[in-house]
């Protein structure tokens, strides 16, 4: 996509918080390091004079001359041979899809990326649009019509503090909507004591209609999690604790955790959570905003013939 090649790992704060397979416990990225000043500012005029069309008076006086610089080098997501910068001066057909990437860029240099970060993620990101997985969804627990245009996977552990700080963000993605469907994989992490009691509880209650009752109420008390506890939350949902005993005895409730565990491994998930949109790994920090984006983007695609490219005139 880009006229220069950058070898880079994003480091973004957002993207880096996640409960680690291999170490077991939670992990963040470390601090991003700031972006160097520009040897002088551009003005907000001469900003809109090399970028027209793109809402300058958004961009920080600070980041106006990398931004320029980012747009002037690489090329836009669509597959034009055309740079960011130039499909907007010279007005192409992919001078929607250069707003939208140059908005991107903005919005990951003031998440804290450096250029080569935001630049790195950029790629990663419209690349993942073309590499997707099927996944087998048997025995997960899904909301949201079954014909959505759009189905989000998550992978997702119980005890992970990153897991419940995504639930408000995919719970708001989904508010008035009918073309979202969400569905739920257990991935439980073995540093985490309780995790696969949690699953093989919640797998319980998904046979009996109750998965998302117990799904709040797991993580709502997500610091607490006992087999006592489980047992307690999964009578507070109106379930027989004799029966789940009686499933975990026999093994079938975790034969369907390691179903999806197994699941996840085979697509490369290393820690949770891990959300995929229609199969492609979600490459951008879980906030509502850059969730939203994808969204948009992913209906976007889809409505264009899994396309961004737009016809010359």
């Amino acid at each position: 996509m880009r006229k220069r090649t950058y070898i880079a790992l994003l480091v973004l704060p957002l993207l880096g918080l996640a409960c680690d397979r291999d170490s077991n416990t939670a992990r963040a990225a470390p601090p991003p390091t700031p972006t160097p000043a520009a040897e002088r500012t551009l003005s907000e005029e001469e900003t809109a004079r090399l970028l027209p069309g793109f809402p300058v008076h958004q961009v920080p006086a600070r980041l106006r001359q990398t931004l320029v610089s980012m747009a002037e080098d690489e090329l836009v997501h669509d597959g034009s041979p055309f740079t960011l910068a130039g499909c907007l001066r010279d007005n192409r057909p992919c001078k929607e899809e250069a707003l939208r990437g140059l908005s991107l860029l903005l919005r990951l240099l003031q998440a804290g990326a450096r250029e080569s970060e935001a630049l790195a993620t950029y790629n990663r990101y419209y690349n993942s649009f073309g590499n997707r997985s099927e996944i087998d969804l048997s025995g997960a627990a899904c909301t949201g019509p079954e014909n959505a245009a759009v189905t989000l996977v998550e992978f997702s552990d119980f005890e992970c503090p990153y897991c419940e700080a995504a639930r408000p963000v995919l719970k708001a993605a989904m508010a008035g909507r009918d073309d979202i469907r969400l569905c739920f994989m257990h991935f439980p992490l073995p540093g985490h004591p309780h995790a696969m009691s949690a699953a093989q509880a919640a797998v319980f209650a998904h046979r009996h209609g109750k998965f998302w009752e117990l799904h709040d109420l797991l993580f709502d008390n997500q610091r607490r999690l006992s087999d006592a506890a489980i047992r307690s939350m999964v009578e507070q949902v109106g379930l027989d604790t004799k029966a789940l005993i009686e499933g975990v005895k026999t093994g079938e409730l975790a034969q369907i955790v390691d179903r999806h565990r197994n699941e996840g491994l085979r697509l490369g998930v290393q820690g949770t959570p891990a959300i995929f949109i229609n199969g492609r790994r979600l490459e951008l920090p879980l906030t509502a905003e850059f969730l939203q984006l994808t969204l948009d983007d992913e209906i976007r695609w889809r409505a264009n013939g899994s396309s961004f490219r737009r016809a010359e005139r």
